[in-house]
């Protein structure tokens, strides 16, 4: 969905029904309100497109200045009664394949949009239409309503409020895995990878590094009230191309913790690049790796079979 269309879907919701109206600057205010933050030329000339259009039934009030907008009928389910079926196929698909890369509060204001569209997949009794919602589906995803879901909404609805929260990380502190709570965290950007989303912020106001944190490595997240801080020259692009956070599409980050290990084991020569031991218990030693998915790296883990658990990622876990 294009930033234009949600941007007047959402100005729709702000419109009040006649008698009541508000001015473009008021409605400027209620788009600040969610998150989006337009220039008041732009939302003027929204409302003239969307008056325009004709099927909102949005009209303004010249009698005085400035001018009042309203609707004279519901003007968003106006919007969704005009919907096509392939705006219908687009919007369903997105909402059950991707809903949850976007904040809560914004799912909830799509929600009617959603729930006309499968309306209008059913009314058309469109064969080719049923078939492709039963048949295109898009895996793993977490189950509704889960733990690991309820999270990343949280974090997401963190970064599109504006807004800090604390939360419980995962670190490793010499050599053992530990959860800390931070009370401040600044949510800065998300970079979707092969093995999941992860969040890009700082931790504390007393430190400014950035952090590329994965989102399983955070749990027990609560909203605060504290505006987000946003650093000067801050780029997600910039950090990808400095940080590497884009991985090759071969490419996996390997965790793995090898018990007992002996003076030959760790003598011998783990592949991937910036390979990294360190302790992970007085009886085994954890080992990272950045490593191309690749015949030789699966022969190496079948020949360590029986010496290394794999700990990340989750793939390697079941793969036979």
């Amino acid at each position: 969905m294009s930033k234009k269309l949600l941007r007047q879907l959402t100005l729709a919701r702000c419109v009040p029904y006649r008698p009541y109206k508000l001015t473009a600057r008021q409605l400027q205010e209620k788009l600040e309100e969610e998150g989006i933050q337009v220039s008041l030329r732009t939302v003027q000339r929204d409302l003239e497109e969307m008056s325009g259009m004709g099927l909102f039934d949005l009209t303004s009030d010249d009698r005085s200045k400035p001018h009042g907008w309203c609707f004279e009928r519901n003007g968003l389910n106006d919007f969704a009664n005009f919907m096509p079926l392939s705006l219908a196929m687009a919007l369903k698909t997105w909402n059950d394949q991707a809903a949850d890369l976007l904040p809560a509060s914004v799912l909830t204001e799509l929600n009617p949009i959603i729930d006309k569209a499968t309306q209008v997949i059913n009314d058309s009794q469109s064969e080719l239409a049923s078939r492709w919602m039963e048949n295109v589906v898009q895996l793993p995803r977490p189950f509704p309503g889960s733990p690991e879901m309820r999270r990343a909404t949280t974090i997401r609805d963190a970064l599109w409020r504006g807004r800090k929260f604390s939360a419980e990380i995962k670190r490793l502190i010499k050599g053992r895995t530990v959860w800390l709570r931070y009370e401040q965290v600044n949510p800065l950007g998300i970079v979707t990878r092969k093995d999941g989303p992860m969040l890009l912020c700082t931790v504390s106001d007393m430190d400014p590094k950035i952090y590329g944190i994965p989102f399983e490595h955070i749990k027990d997240v609560e909203l605060t009230s504290r505006p987000v801080t946003q650093p000067r020259e801050f780029s997600v692009n910039k950090l990808i191309r400095e940080k590497g956070y884009q991985e090759e599409t071969d490419t996996i980050h390997f965790v793995g913790r090898i018990a007992n290990p002996s003076r030959s084991m760790l003598e011998e020569t783990i592949p991937g690049h910036n390979p990294r031991l360190t302790r992970y218990d007085k009886q085994s030693m954890m080992v990272e790796t950045d490593v191309k998915d690749s015949p030789e790296f699966r022969r190496w883990l079948t020949d360590m079979a029986g010496k290394v658990e794999v700990l990340a990622p989750e793939s390697l876990k079941t793969a036979k």
